[in-house]
């Protein structure tokens, strides 16, 4: 582990995107002791113009609220469903994978037909129904991009699985009568999980845009800031006032930008000697 923590701080972009996201969380985190406004308040004229005012540095919204309060809040929001949500897609999937590559047969087949359905319907459209039908709080956005991404990781252990049975240290545990849940969790499971951790950040990308894009068409939670409902919030004003689009859009695009750098530098640390295409 030491050793991969050291090729993952040799890549300068990686490290650089890790310090902007544990930045971003903090900043996130201590939202109301950084910036203590209420994200909801009306508290300035609306459409103030970025950097014309100290206690509005980039400016507010058509009701006069804070934008630099909305994005802190903002923040909030799509971080702690974007983990949330990969969390439970990568539990889910760990053990739909686990389960196919040890038990095999028909087990195996039926979990992956379930796997295949699954994929077959476009992620954001499942997340989409499944939110349409259990309404906006964040609790069922959470549930709903959990349920569109599990297949990822599920495929993922299933082929590691399968790749590890074959392996001597395994062999050499079911020779000395190790149980069969014990191999799976203790030997198995463990040297599963390095390719799965990679994906992980891909699924948080993911998580972050679709919680965005469910924002963006009304169907997250309407009393909480969030980036996708601000850039829908200026689209009535796109021309004459772009900022109010424009920071929450930044915001969105860094953000995913260095989970995506973050991804690949884990990639890179856990299995260096992958040829990469």
């Amino acid at each position: 582990m030491s050793d991969a923590f050291a090729r993952f701080a040799r890549n300068p972009a990686a490290l650089l995107a890790a310090l902007l996201l544990a930045a971003l969380a903090l900043a996130a985190a201590l939202a109301p002791r950084l910036w203590p406004i209420d994200p909801e308040a009306v508290d300035g004229p609306p459409l103030l113009h970025p950097f014309t005012d100290p206690a509005h540095p980039l400016g507010t919204d058509r009701l006069g609220r804070d934008l630099l309060a909305r994005l802190l809040f903002g923040a909030r929001i799509s971080l702690v469903v974007a983990l949330a949500a990969a969390f439970a897609s990568l539990l889910i999937g760990s053990a739909v994978g686990l389960a196919a590559g040890l038990a095999g047969g028909r087990i195996d087949d039926l979990l992956m037909r379930i796997t295949d359905a699954f994929q077959t319907v476009p992620g954001f459209l499942l997340a989409l129904a499944f939110v349409s039908v259990l309404g906006p709080e964040a609790e069922s956005v959470v549930l709903a991009i959990a349920a569109s991404s599990w297949t990822g990781p599920a495929r993922i252990v299933r082929a590691e699985i399968l790749s590890l049975a074959r392996r001597d240290f395994v062999l050499a545990a079911v020779a000395v009568g190790l149980p069969r849940v014990e191999i799976a969790w203790r030997v198995l499971l463990p040297n599963a999980l390095p390719p799965v951790l990679a994906y992980a950040c891909a699924s948080i990308a993911s998580a972050v845009l679709i919680e965005s894009a469910l924002s963006f068409l009304g169907l997250a939670d309407p009393n909480r800031a969030s980036w996708g409902a601000m850039i829908a919030e200026g689209r009535a004003v796109l021309v004459r006032e772009p900022w109010l689009s424009i920071w929450p859009g930044l915001a969105l695009l860094v953000t995913v930008l260095a989970v995506n750098l973050v991804g690949e530098g884990l990639d890179d640390a856990l299995a260096p000697r992958r040829a990469r295409p």
